[in-house]
């Protein structure tokens, strides 16, 4: 189907308010962005998908290329993970991946919030650059353009059988983030008061089940999985946040680690459903990153949510890798970005063809000590927001960019602009006096470079969304609904929907 087509809203057999989440896995165009082509064997071998329950047995030919795992979770705040110093209960199997794998010290995400971040990620590009931020007052609806190559079209390009999944609705396909995936599976349905969003659990199952369906088994595998367990709204069962009660410590924080505990046990379902599918770590790659922080109130100036503060607790990137060809037990120094995740990924596969400002940290997770890295930018657009920052090892500078005249009544509760002492002071309490004016002045003159990058950047399309889609990402509090702009609704939303519905493979009821 012509990807200028994707108009519709991928709902399918979704009631509005209804509590139940359903699941659409569509097979995706193939990707021809790249030069690499397609293996024959991927291209003409197409046996019938094995059982959910029949391990599937990894070629010989994927030890040499690798198969890539990247596992991205929304809303994973850096210092509430054990290995970085978070509760020791709340993230045993990734602190153990983590133990005999490699850890980045100070990697740092492009923006706050899901669609920035994960185009970044997916990329290799900040939002800005690629025409996925809204410089405008309100909500972002821009849509990936087709011309940008993706992390999938690479994988899918040097000939891996490429699954997607994501239980963020930010990231999916009508935004243009299914580019380059064989099948791509997303949840569809409303978060509305009393629903329950998708389970980390649940989406690790459902990618096992897309494994064990891939038409392809003698390709080497990439697999991409969004999950956002610690993400709003929190729901817990009577008595689990007590384990991560600390005293002086908020309670949402105690709530918030529970749910990371959640996100734990999910990554470990998938590895060890991984593992008995014959996929382990002397022919695999697992990465884990999030898109994004939690402010938490914790501390208070850093905010509850995520979206328009570049502070730590928002922009701090967890990294691990580990598996095949990784160094064990290695914590990288240097500075890391949430753009260099794509062309490491690609270089840990031998793939090549990159072209962005990410960097290749390929050596570092192989034993090197530290990045060649000096500098990551944060940059947010965030419903009226406008900062951006400037992290190193030692010192982070941030700017707020609006005007007296655009912020018009709004209370600035904070500076316009700051600088911190990274080591003494990491939740950037205190500013610095006076300001590091050579590092504010490289955070100016990077803006203003991307924003003319931004400027000459091609058509920016925005997705036509129904006006459910809408209403599932103000419940969200991504978008903010107005009732007179509804978007596509009625006769003509079903219209596109049943469309959608005809390419369907299969639906998977929570």
């Amino acid at each position: 189907m012509n990807r200028s087509q994707l108009l519709g809203v991928f709902f399918g057999g979704v009631l509005v308010g209804a509590s139940l989440t359903w699941w659409v896995v569509r097979p995706q165009p193939r990707g021809q962005r790249l030069a690499a082509p397609r293996s024959a064997a991927k291209a003409e071998h197409s046996p019938e998908p094995l059982p959910a329950s029949a391990p599937v047995a990894v070629p010989a030919a994927a030890v040499e290329r690798p198969n890539v795992v990247l596992v991205i979770v929304c809303t994973l705040r850096k210092d509430q993970l054990s290995f970085y110093g978070g509760h020791p209960s709340a993230s045993p199997f990734v602190g153990g991946l983590a133990a005999q794998g490699a850890v980045f010290d100070h990697a740092w995400d492009a923006a706050p919030w899901t669609k920035a971040a994960s185009t970044a990620i997916m990329t290799g590009h900040h939002a800005i650059q690629v025409g996925m931020v809204e410089p405008a007052e309100g909500s972002n609806r821009r849509r990936l353009g087709d011309e940008v190559n993706t992390l999938a079209e690479a994988f899918d390009g040097a000939g891996y059988w490429t699954i997607g999944l994501t239980a963020n609705p930010n990231t999916n396909a009508i935004f243009g983030f299914d580019q380059g995936f064989d099948s791509y599976v997303e949840a569809t349905g409303l978060w509305r008061e009393g629903a329950v969003k998708t389970s980390g659990r649940k989406v690790a199952s459902l990618a096992l089940r897309a494994v064990d369906a891939r038409q392809d088994r003698e390709a080497p595998l990439y697999l991409r999985m969004m999950i956002l367990d610690p993400h709003e709204p929190i729901r817990l069962d009577a008595g689990e946040a007590r384990p991560f009660k600390v005293e002086g410590t908020p309670a949402r924080v105690a709530k918030y680690q529970a749910m990371v505990a959640r996100m734990d046990q999910a990554v470990k379902d998938l590895w060890q459903g991984l593992e008995e599918r014959g996929f382990d770590a002397s022919n695999t790659v697992l990465a884990l990153v999030n898109d994004h922080g939690e402010g938490l109130s914790f501390p208070r100036h850093h905010g509850v949510g995520h979206g328009n503060l570049t502070f730590s607790s928002t922009v701090g990137m967890p990294w691990v890798v580990y598996g095949a060809g990784v160094a064990q037990g290695h914590r990288i120094g240097g500075v890391a970005s949430q753009v260099d995740v794509m062309p490491t990924l690609m270089g840990l596969a031998g793939i090549s063809g990159y072209d962005g400002p990410g960097f290749d940290h390929t050596a570092a997770v192989r034993g090197a000590a530290e990045t060649e890295r000096e500098k990551a930018y944060v940059d947010t657009w965030f419903q009226g927001a406008s900062r951006a920052a400037v992290y190193t090892e030692e010192r982070s500078c941030h700017k707020d960019f609006r005007t007296a005249e655009q912020l018009g009544t709004k209370v600035r509760r904070l500076p316009p602009q700051s600088c911190y002492d990274q080591q003494a002071d990491p939740y950037q309490r205190t500013p610095l006096e006076p300001l590091d004016e050579a590092l504010v002045t490289d955070l100016v003159a990077w803006r203003e470079a991307r924003r003319e990058e931004y400027e000459a950047f091609g058509d920016k399309a925005d997705a036509l969304m129904s006006r459910a889609m809408k209403e599932q990402l103000t419940a969200l509090g991504y978008v903010d609904f107005d009732e007179d702009d509804v978007g596509l609704d009625g006769p003509a939303a079903e219209a596109l929907e049943d469309a959608e519905l005809a390419d369907t493979d299969v639906l998977f009821e929570q």
